[in-house]
């Protein structure tokens, strides 16, 4: 089970702080916490994603979801894929210079790639850890 640490400034803090006890959650439970923030933020970044709009409503009154995140995502996914790699006349020709100088791996890395392209090389068995109890 991997770990997660993150520095916090105060008003992080007291965010997440709010967040968990609304979630109704204790104090040590900061694992279930980032369980529920990430499952809730995975649901706004597929709909943003499917072009969907986020809304909260109470009566008439409607209120969108606004932040730079999810216009990232609008935006990314109103360009056509060709565009985003269309790369400039500079970049191009930098590209071509650097394609032009060949490619000389050093001896370690020419090894490794021939390992991996050996056709009796099996890869290693993955073994599952259980989680410390």
């Amino acid at each position: 089970m991997s770990r997660f640490q993150a520095l916090t400034n105060s008003v992080l803090d007291a965010e997440l702080e709010m967040l968990r006890e609304r979630l109704g959650l204790e104090p040590n439970q900061n694992a279930d916490l980032l369980r529920e923030v990430a499952a809730l933020a995975g649901w706004v970044v597929r709909q943003a994603e499917q072009g969907r709009a986020i809304e909260a409503r109470r009566g008439e009154e409607v209120e969108p979801l606004v932040h730079p995140a999810i216009e990232r995502l609008r935006a990314r996914r109103q360009k056509p894929m060709g565009e985003r790699l269309r790369p400039s006349d500079a970049e191009t020709i930098r590209l071509a210079s650097v394609l032009d100088q060949g490619f000389a791996p050093p001896p370690a890395l020419r090894e490794a790639l021939a390992n991996l392209a050996n056709p009796k090389r099996c890869p290693p068995k993955l073994r599952w850890k259980k989680p410390a109890v």
